[in-house]
């Protein structure tokens, strides 16, 4: 389905033109007189006989059009009447086509021509005439990708800045929205209308203003310094964050989307959502670094990164997987699942062979969710478990820090907030806190270090806490959970070679069952706490006492959500289920059968979704995302517009 240009529309990632709210005399208008004129279906420009519209953005509305000289279909985006009487504003759009139309790449769309701002005609720019949607649009409709095939999307990406950052062009508006997929499952990156060449004099650079799109903004950018290459890096690290997660890195109006930019605050992709893994998370992070100097020195190092991690996966080359996933996405995530969950079990024991539990456990995290009933996992997990018990028998440190216990080694401890109680030792009741020491036997302390200075100070710790459960509780390994969870169960501390609490131990019979049904993806909340992630096409169940809970089904970063209230009852299954996105109203133009529903031309239908569409013999499945005009000609499709337009 042509491009989806909604993505202007959220505040948090919308366009930012510092210079288009006050602009010198100078730049103020073409004409004082006479501006451009604005242009419909059915106008010409130049050669150029306009079709449908597409779609627009923040500057240019995109239209369908017949290059009447050589004969064939192409993309002309047209410059906006108001934006066009800008000088300003049309140096910066003409720049789009100076800069792309002299870089020749498989993933980069082609710049045809160029032309208008001369008489009444308005700037526009002649592209190639891709059939198929924006990355955004992917995304928005199925989720997030495997890290697999986010590393290979992110990989072509890499490849595209690379050619563009050798001709010193710095595209400065990396994100899914400016991403198509082209039929074939091919990536293309678009729209320079931002992009600036390095060694070109530009009024833009010079008055600071802070072009681009705040979500995928690097620091520098937020600031208004100058963009560089290393700057596209943080936007293609931000991008991957969304495929990974399903969520933006930061939320929240445009300002504070730019303070938390300037901070380097995200959370982790793999703690946002264990399915990422420590791998491509650990991409995303250098890709994100706050200083420019601390991210990968270039695109191609970072394409080669990218590579490795779906190479370790089990993939190809990027552009054939791509090929196979877009072609039938659910089929590609059902095959590769199991070879997947096959590699990163294994990968996960080799770690635990290295004594590098921090990394098995986040591998351990990854299979669960990937596939939490798999035997190969349930028994990772157990390895996982008692890989921690062993490395504290056999590599025990212990401090006094105050009243506080810290029992480590090797790469993982178990630090326990003590109080005295009658002389005896107990757990404080607020909670329990896990610390993690990467990778590394604990350090002896510095030789420099005062007399009394405490061993932590020489530990490098990750630590977070963790609510103790209520008795009773069965120990889950949901996404997010660390694999030692049997360890946070402890109602007082244990000795060291205790039995192990059984982490598999039987749901209560008192207990119910939730079940949450959406028709994309969402985030489950129940009574204000995260239960997980319902997927497309997969079942979602989480066991939960009686009585009345409120749940709530969430696309993290958009405005799409549901909730209800329902009732577990013993023994019983409540179902929650709702809708996500909504029906659009589809203007049908051909005689069609739409998942086995014969409609007639003229008809109007509220229809959303990916749907099985057949017409004059011609059978394929399309998405409705937003009102459109069903058509046979050029091919069959529906086609953004406004229903009943010409």
């Amino acid at each position: 389905m042509p491009g989806d240009p909604k993505d202007d529309t959220d505040p948090a990632i919308a366009d930012t033109d510092a210079s288009a709210g006050g602009i010198s005399e100078a730049g103020a208008s073409r004409s004082a007189s006479r501006g451009p004129r604005g242009v419909r279906s059915g106008d010409t420009l130049g050669r150029y006989e306009l079709g449908d519209e597409l779609g627009e953005g923040g500057m240019a509305q995109v239209f369908r059009a017949r290059d009447k000289e050589l004969r064939r279909d192409v993309a002309v985006k047209v410059l906006f009447p108001h934006l066009a009487r800008r000088e300003e504003v049309v140096r910066r759009f003409h720049r789009e086509a100076r800069a792309a139309a002299g870089l020749e790449h498989a993933n980069i769309l082609r710049i045809y021509d160029v032309g208008g701002a001369e008489g009444d005609d308005p700037p526009y720019i002649v592209m190639e005439m891709i059939r198929g949607r924006s990355l955004l649009a992917e995304i928005e409709q199925r989720g997030p990708m495997f890290a697999e095939v986010a590393a290979c999307v992110g990989a072509l990406l890499a490849d595209a800045l690379a050619a563009a950052h050798k001709a010193s062009i710095v595209h400065r508006d990396m994100k899914p929205a400016n991403v198509m997929i082209a039929p074939g499952g091919k990536i293309l990156l678009t729209d320079f209308g931002v992009a600036r060449l390095e060694t070109e004099d530009s009024l833009v650079t010079k008055t600071g203003a802070v072009l681009g799109t705040p979500a995928y903004m690097s620091p520098e950018q937020a600031s208004g310094d100058v963009a560089t290459a290393r700057s596209d890096l943080y936007s293609l690290g931000a991008t991957l964050y969304q495929l990974a997660t399903g969520t933006l890195p930061y939320g929240g109006s445009p300002a504070k989307v730019l303070a938390q930019i300037a901070s380097g605050s995200a959370v982790p992709a793999v703690k946002k959502r264990p399915a990422v893994g420590p791998d491509l998370s650990r991409v995303i992070a250098h890709l994100m670094a706050v200083e420019p100097e601390q991210r990968m020195a270039t695109a191609v190092a970072a394409s080669a990164e990218l590579r490795a991690v779906a190479a370790a996966g089990g993939l190809g080359e990027p552009a054939d997987e791509l090929a196979v996933y877009f072609a039938d996405p659910d089929a590609y995530v059902k095959e590769r699942t199991p070879k997947i969950v096959a590699g990163t079990v294994a990968a996960a024991k080799q770690a635990l062979t290295e004594g590098k539990l921090p990394r098995a456990m986040a591998l351990a995290d990854r299979a669960s969710s990937l596939a939490p009933g798999d035997p190969s996992v349930t028994t990772l997990l157990d390895r996982v478990a008692e890989g921690g018990r062993a490395t504290q028998r056999k590599k025990l440190a212990v401090m006094v820090l105050g009243g506080a216990v810290l029992v480590g080694g090797g790469g993982f401890g178990v630090y326990q907030l003590m109080q005295e109680r009658g002389g005896e030792p107990a757990v404080l009741d607020a909670a329990i806190a896990v610390v993690v020491a990467h990778d590394a036997a604990m350090p002896d302390a510095p030789a420099d270090a005062a007399p009394d200075a405490p061993l932590a100070d020489a530990m490098e710790l990750d630590a977070y806490v963790k609510p103790k459960p209520d008795a009773g509780t069965t120990v889950k390994k949901d996404a997010g959970t660390v694999a030692m969870g049997a360890l946070d169960a402890m109602p007082a501390p244990l000795p060291i070679d205790a039995a192990p609490v059984p982490i598999d131990a039987a749901p209560s019979l008192a207990q119910g069952t939730l079940v949450v049904r959406a028709d994309s993806w969402c985030d489950v909340t129940v009574d204000g706490e995260l239960k997980g992630q319902l997927k497309v096409g997969q079942r979602f169940s989480i066991a939960l006492a009686p009585g009345p809970h409120t749940v709530l089904c969430a696309q993290s970063g958009t405005s799409r959500a549901w909730t209800q209230q329902i009732e577990i009852v013993p023994g019983g299954t409540a179902i929650a289920q709702g809708d996500l996105i909504p029906r659009s109203e589809v203007s049908i133009e051909t005689d069609v059968t739409i998942e086995g529903v014969a409609y007639k031309a003229g008809t109007i239908a509220k229809l959303k979704g990916r749907l099985r569409i057949e017409a004059g013999g011609v059978k394929k499945f399309i998405t409705i995302s937003g009102p459109c005009r069903l058509k046979a000609t050029p091919q069959l499709d529906c086609y953004l517009s406004k229903p009943g337009t010409p």
